[in-house]
């Protein structure tokens, strides 16, 4: 039984990532926004790297360091986001509608979509961080620390995923997916401590990011970045996305079982 599933979910994974080979034009997309940012944003705001304070408070004195995390989490979120547009093209084009008298376990079906994501995030976030190596950035944990910053993008990413795959299922529009992708991560990201750290920020917006689970996620990323292995941080980060996967992946599931068994 066990082999049988994860047969299905590597045949799915496959379809995923061949149709990945024959259009890479979506990762180029996908990554235009984040090298906007890292590009442009963080050369406006370089100055931010002089406050005083701001160097005894993150361990660098460089805005486009501390700012790579953010450039990281976006592009994350802008990979994932795509999930539940695939879902939706799916849905409309009637593939999922032949999935419905496949002999196998549906779950697998959605299971095989997120992890070909997570390897697209991979990539993407495998260029920002060589990017970032390009304009200067130095990431303080070396190699390994790369490493782990990629295996956490992984796991972040397939998680995100589970919330635009829901919004897909359930309203079966590509534009609204789109739009309430949009708006929930830009405001979690600048209400977290990915685009300032904690302590720069206004009090009311500190009480959020407290709650913020990118805030999480960005610690554990500034951290492989600019000061070392801080397990405490790492640990936080593993913890916030295992609940969020089991949240939106398992209400994924359960709304995709019930779409593709009607």
């Amino acid at each position: 039984m066990r082999m049988e599933w994860g047969s299905e979910i590597g045949v799915v994974f496959y379809r995923w990532i061949i149709k990945l080979r024959r259009q890479p034009i979506y990762l180029f997309f996908s990554l235009i926004q984040p090298l906007v940012w890292f590009l442009l944003f963080t050369q406006a705001f370089s100055a931010i790297g002089n406050i005083p304070g701001f160097e005894q408070i993150t361990g660098t004195s460089d805005y486009i360091t501390f700012f790579t995390a953010a450039v990281i989490i976006q592009t994350i979120a802008s990979s994932a986001l795509q999930s539940g547009i695939g879902m939706v093209n799916d849905l409309d084009s009637g593939y999922l509608d032949k999935m419905k008298v496949a002999p196998i376990h549906k779950s697998s079906i959605l299971l095989g979509k997120v992890l070909s994501d997570g390897v697209s995030i991979v990539i993407q976030v495998g260029i920002i961080i060589a990017l970032a190596l390009i304009v200067g950035v130095n990431i303080a944990t070396g190699v390994a620390g790369v490493a782990l910053i990629l295996l956490l993008a992984m796991a972040f990413g397939i998680a995100w995923s589970g919330i635009s795959l829901f919004v897909g299922l359930q309203t079966k529009s590509t534009e609204t997916t789109l739009s309430v992708g949009l708006l929930t991560t830009f405001p979690l990201l600048f209400l977290s401590t990915a685009v300032m750290p904690k302590e720069l920020l206004p009090m009311w917006v500190q009480n959020v990011a407290t709650l913020n689970p990118i805030s999480y996620i960005a610690n554990a990323f500034q951290g492989l970045i600019i000061r070392g292995f801080e397990w405490g941080a790492i640990a936080n980060a593993i913890i916030v996305i295992a609940l969020i996967g089991v949240v939106s992946l398992g209400a994924s599931i359960a709304l995709f079982r019930r779409a593709v068994n009607r």
